[in-house]
């Protein structure tokens, strides 16, 4: 089984600036829904002989925050984890972005502006390295932290439109899960936050 998680949130994602596949941060709200993960984790006894990530640091934090219990003796990042590539529109309010290309996060089959990755090509390398991963772990539980476009475009892919990209959305260190029967992928849960409210409480409070 994978768990797929998306990164905390970061600096960009409290000001609504797209990343893209930009190297922001963590915000201090985001290092505590990765701790919060990883108390989760903990009270749940799901621990990770095997955990992956983006290489970019919002993500690969969140990793080791989450993990932060267990005897990992390694975190494997992977530029084929990262987030959708914006081109031009990486560093700009997501207001902005939505005057210029209101279609920016699900612009399916059309041919691509302002230097942006394709969803489809995203969706390729989600698959690929997820299906790499699956056959390195032989099944067992993995830990796989990477983006919420990247997780939504997953989604979409696996489960032929009836989920994901432009249906929904993937939360900050939310878990989906993914099963490997051998052969293919399949979604088993999406955007599970039990230990968000936790978080919320002590943020309110």
């Amino acid at each position: 089984m994978l768990y797929i998680v998306r990164h905390g949130e970061s600096e960009w994602n409290a000001l609504g600036r797209l990343q893209g596949q930009m190297d922001i941060g963590l915000s201090a709200e985001g290092r505590k829904q990765a701790a919060a993960l990883g108390g989760y984790f903990e009270r749940e006894g799901i621990s990770f002989d095997y955990v992956f990530s983006s290489d970019l640091d919002r993500a690969f934090q969140t990793a080791k925050l989450a993990t932060a219990w267990m005897p990992v003796e390694s975190i494997t990042a992977s530029r084929l984890l990262r987030e959708r590539f914006y081109g031009e529109l990486q560093g700009q309010l997501l207001t902005d972005i939505l005057e210029q290309v209101p279609n920016y996060a699900d612009n399916f089959g059309i041919p691509m502006t302002h230097g942006m990755e394709s969803i489809e090509g995203m969706q390729e390398r989600m698959v690929k390295v997820l299906m790499m991963i699956s056959k390195e772990t032989n099944g067992a539980p993995a830990l796989v932290v990477t983006h919420g476009g990247a997780i939504n475009a997953l989604v979409h892919k696996l489960t032929d439109g009836q989920a994901g990209t432009g249906q929904g959305k993937i939360d900050n260190t939310s878990i989906t899960r993914i099963a490997w029967d051998g052969k293919k992928l399949s979604v088993v849960s999406v955007n599970e936050t039990p230990h968000l409210k936790e978080v919320r409480d002590t943020f309110e409070g």
